[in-house]
């Protein structure tokens, strides 16, 4: 398999063949792919259908377009990454046109298009969620665990801490003709995490992405200030390693096996990856990794080259 870099710049190295996988019995060439908030445009999407990742993931996707939070919003440090992009994005009318011609790129490149939509109540995802199969997404996403969502000062309530609040927002996808799956944030109390697993096994969920960022993280300027404008933001890089390892254990033990788990967390080398698979992921994804290649998607060819060798 010889993969192409970004748009305009060498070709990445040849990687060898790696094992096929499935989540939600929608195949994959291997286990790769991006994660959530690193391609949102036809241009993004071209640009990893050229890559090695083995689907692409589009999103997040609001009901309304969103120009994010302003200022400074990723900070990268030894270590970790603490963001607050806010989910910038242009909204469901633009991606009801957009996203089908997304998902022709990415099969254009035998790849699935997986779309991760967000909400602020139940009806909304499913209004979304409809969006994305009528789209011709082969998985959709649901996002309840972003917590960089801020207006007016105040931060929006994180879905992933209200297992009732979880149930509803996935009750709402039920009936559609593709693989529905949602992305949680890192649930650090046992019973939580057992309520929040259990709501999602009682709806259509099809796979579970685990983890997205931990909330309102801080990192600091060399002065003392917030290193990015709306002062907290989601941790994401090395230090998530652990957690996510955890999330993905304590998960699948709990989840019917007929549930995908999907892990996400400091995934930085091969080892990272075999890892997360090894306590129990079908599939791995990364973003961290990219936003610190300077968004190269050779970052993914280096990677999954690392595994497999």
């Amino acid at each position: 398999m010889t993969t192409s870099g970004a748009s305009g710049g060498p070709p990445a190295r040849p990687t060898p063949a790696a094992p096929a996988t499935t989540i939600a019995g929608v195949r994959l060439e291997h286990p790769l792919l991006n994660a959530a908030g690193t391609a949102k445009s036809l241009d993004d999407v071209a640009r990893l259908a050229r890559s090695s990742v083995a689907a692409i993931t589009v999103g997040s996707i609001t009901r309304e377009e969103r120009a994010g939070n302003a200022g400074e919003v990723y900070a990268s440090r030894p270590g970790c990454a603490v963001n607050a992009l806010g989910m910038p994005n242009r909204g469901a009318a633009f991606y009801r046109d957009a996203l089908p011609e997304m998902v022709a790129v990415a099969h254009a490149a035998s790849k699935p298009l997986v779309v991760s939509v967000a909400g602020f109540d139940p009806g909304e995802y499913g209004e979304l969620a409809a969006l994305a199969a009528d789209a011709g997404a082969d998985l959709v996403e649901l996002n309840l665990g972003c917590p960089n969502v801020w207006e007016d000062g105040s931060q929006h309530r994180i879905a992933s801490f209200d297992p009732e609040l979880v149930a509803r927002s996935v009750g709402a996808a039920s009936g559609l003709d593709v693989p529905v799956g949602a992305k949680l944030s890192p649930l650090g109390d046992p019973v939580l995490l057992a309520e929040v697993a259990d709501a999602l096994a009682g709806g259509p969920t099809a796979f579970v992405v685990t983890s997205n960022t931990f909330p309102n993280g801080l990192v600091l300027r060399p002065d003392g200030r917030p290193a990015i404008d709306v002062g907290l933001g989601g941790v994401s890089g090395a230090a998530m390693r652990p957690i996510a390892l955890g999330q993905v254990a304590q998960l699948r033990a709990r989840l019917p096996a007929t549930v995908d788990v999907v892990g996400v967390g400091g995934v930085r080398s091969g080892a990272d990856l075999d890892d997360l698979l090894s306590v129990g992921a079908t599939a791995v994804a990364a973003a961290t990794l990219f936003w610190d290649a300077d968004e190269d998607p050779r970052a993914y060819a280096d990677l999954l080259a690392d595994w497999v060798d």
